[in-house]
């Protein structure tokens, strides 16, 4: 089991981008961790459902470089389907 001295030392030898990039998932676990506080069994949506589905989407949104406009993805659902023709 890693301790959090072993966690530490392995940080500070970290070159500069490795931190940033530490940094920014930090933040996006602080994130991830305040936005899916889990609703009581009542409240969470049928599992397989759209609700359920943009719930989880919500909660674990992608990053910038991967998000799509609808438009998007209609256009590559075209052009996939093209292909197989």
């Amino acid at each position: 089991m890693t301790t959090l001295e072993q966690i530490q030392q392995d940080i500070q030898a970290l070159p500069h981008d490795a931190l940033n990039l530490l940094a920014q998932f930090i933040q996006l676990l602080k994130k991830t961790q305040t936005a899916t506080q889990e609703p009581s069994q009542a409240e969470q949506p049928e599992k397989g459902s759209s609700a359920a589905i943009l719930q989880f989407l919500h909660n674990h949104p992608l990053p910038p470089e991967h998000q799509r406009t609808a438009l998007e993805i209609d256009q590559q659902i075209s052009e996939e389907r093209a292909a197989w023709e």
